[in-house]
């Protein structure tokens, strides 16, 4: 087993709280999911398969015992036994590497550190983007604060991994490709949560990948002049001025998967990860620079700031990470 130590460097906090509203920990089970999903993403573009609900049928795993026992009653050279086990089996890379039923994940968590602080409700630009009247206050308060005055949140996640050693090929091209591109992990996603930069202390310079260029999910970026606002904010201002006819089919309706994802601004930059068509969110990026004000306030010191996409496939991935 290969020891390797991953980061989730924080763009925006991160939030995983409970069905209680508690932000107390981070959990295994949690991470591992994003993991998968996003390591599923890649193998889309990497062209490589992905099926749902896969699972290993205790007739096929005896059957590549046996295939085992002959090739080595015969003299053939096998040196690592649990590289021809998992070659052999029946299933797709992401099932095999994080497991399905009846095979178990050949990447395990260890520990997990993270450093714990405190955003307040009011901290916020509510405003930005809206007239004096819009929602974005309530529904944030209501949904995201709960009705309290502020939540706990996490930031710069640690994580080691054991990784076994005959998919470390695979997990090194998995952390490749994520190199320039963020990711989503935890909840509230819609505010602008879990943004992170995934790093790792594998050496990854001489990983070369194959990448197709369908834009099944596009990553992109837009400069603001404000910080203090959520992912919400521009959520609800884009969905307010589209078209009745798009606005579920872009933005989801309720409980269900967006399109869209819009980050919570870092040095005035919002990050945007994207399961759609690249011509309409160059169409948001073009309302949010026009509607932009020229002057944004602090309201606690008044300060002056100064490509052909799959539907199935993007289906399916925005679907299953909805509903995580």
């Amino acid at each position: 087993m290969k020891k390797i130590q991953i980061e989730f460097e924080t763009i925006t906090p991160i939030y995983t709280g409970d069905a209680w509203g508690k932000n107390s920990e981070i959990k295994a089970s949690s991470v591992m999911g994003s993991l998968r999903f996003w390591f599923e993403v890649y193998c889309h573009f990497a062209g490589i398969e992905v099926k749902e609900k896969e699972e290993l049928k205790n007739k096929d795993y005896q059957k590549i015992l046996k295939n085992l026992k002959e090739d080595i009653n015969e003299g053939k050279n096998i040196d690592d036994i649990d590289k021809y086990i998992f070659d052999k089996l029946p299933l797709t890379l992401p099932s095999k590497i994080f497991g399905c039923t009846g095979w178990k994940s050949r990447i395990e968590i260890e520990k997990i550190g993270f450093d714990k602080r405190t955003i307040k409700a009011n901290n916020f630009n509510y405003n930005y983007l809206h007239n004096q009247d819009n929602n974005t206050r309530w529904w944030t308060k209501k949904i995201l604060f709960d009705n309290k005055s502020q939540i706990d949140i996490f930031e710069n996640v640690v994580i080691e991994l054991k990784v076994k050693d005959n998919i470390l090929g695979e997990v090194k091209k998995f952390f490749k490709f994520y190199e320039d591109r963020p990711i989503l992990i935890g909840g509230k996603k819609t505010f602008g949560f879990g943004f992170v930069k995934l790093k790792s202390s594998l050496d990854l310079n001489n990983i070369d990948i194959e990448i197709r260029k369908d834009d099944i999910v596009i990553w992109d970026s837009v400069k603001i002049r404000e910080n203090n606002i959520t992912g919400y904010n521009i959520k609800y201002f884009l969905r307010k001025k589209e078209n009745k006819r798009y606005r579920a089919k872009n933005f989801g309706k309720m409980s269900q998967a967006s399109n869209f994802y819009f980050s919570m601004p870092k040095d005035r930059k919002i990050y945007i990860i994207a399961f759609n068509n690249k011509k309409i969110l160059d169409k948001y990026k073009k309302w949010i620079k026009e509607s932009e004000p020229k002057q944004s306030f602090k309201k606690q010191t008044n300060k002056k700031h100064t490509k052909k996409v799959s539907n199935s496939n993007i289906n399916d991935l925005k679907n299953k990470w909805g509903s995580r």
